[in-house]
């Protein structure tokens, strides 16, 4: 039970140290409504890591990679059709950004630290982030093969995988503890954060539409 818990312990720790969610959490904290309201990302990359390892670990993994390739295999005579749809739906709407920002008085725009993400935003950005980095989380399939070659009952299994992501969690935690504690010199941060990033959306939002655009339009094309 002891080299369970040392196993654990010392793979989650390492896995904790999670780049994407710990940079994602460093900007969204400033620009949450609430700053309590981060704990919904925080949250989420925890649960989605738990039941990625669930998954994984049953081999329930299986039942979700035929289903992923019989809806591909459905799909793969009208893709050319839905990617070149999705591409006249991106340019119309980069013409339409484009359009709108003609008519955009700089003057009535604010910029403003708080109220930029709700908690639906925070929680599909916290299953993104998790689910990149699942492909990836050397440490945590190691833990789940290793788990997979001793004879633990079920129950054990996922309490030892509960342990595991309240530690993957910790630094998002403590970084949200650092906030709370530092609030007003980080806000001035993300304050000048939100400035750099209004000045540089117009031209950065439709370099990347038309990007978007081109390559699916390109994707389309190769599918004849």
């Amino acid at each position: 039970m002891w080299q369970a818990l040392l196993v654990t312990i010392s793979t989650s720790a390492f896995d904790s140290l999670n780049p994407m969610a710990i940079g994602q959490q460093f900007i969204l904290q400033g620009l949450v409504k609430k700053p309590r309201d981060i704990w919904y990302f925080i949250l989420t990359t925890g649960i989605v890591n738990f039941l990625g390892g669930v998954l994984f670990y049953f081999s329930l993994s299986d039942l979700f990679i035929r289903l992923w390739e019989s809806i591909k295999s459905g799909l793969a005579p009208y893709l050319s059709s839905i990617l070149l749809i999705l591409g006249v739906a991106v340019i119309g709407y980069l013409i339409y950004y484009l359009w709108r920002s003609r008519f955009q008085k700089l003057e009535e725009t604010k910029v403003t630290v708080k109220g930029s993400f709700s908690p639906k935003a925070l929680v599909l950005l916290g299953v993104g982030a998790t689910i990149s980095e699942l492909a990836t989380a050397l440490p945590y399939f190691a833990f789940i093969g290793w788990l997979m070659n001793q004879s633990f009952s079920a129950v054990l299994v996922i309490g030892l995988m509960v342990i595991y992501n309240i530690i993957y969690m910790s630094p998002l935690m403590l970084m949200y503890v650092v906030y709370r504690t530092q609030e007003a010199k980080f806000d001035r941060f993300y304050h000048w954060i939100q400035l750099k990033m209004f000045q540089w959306k117009k031209v950065l939002i439709p370099v990347i539409l038309l990007c978007l655009g081109v390559y699916l339009f390109w994707q389309s094309w190769n599918q004849f």
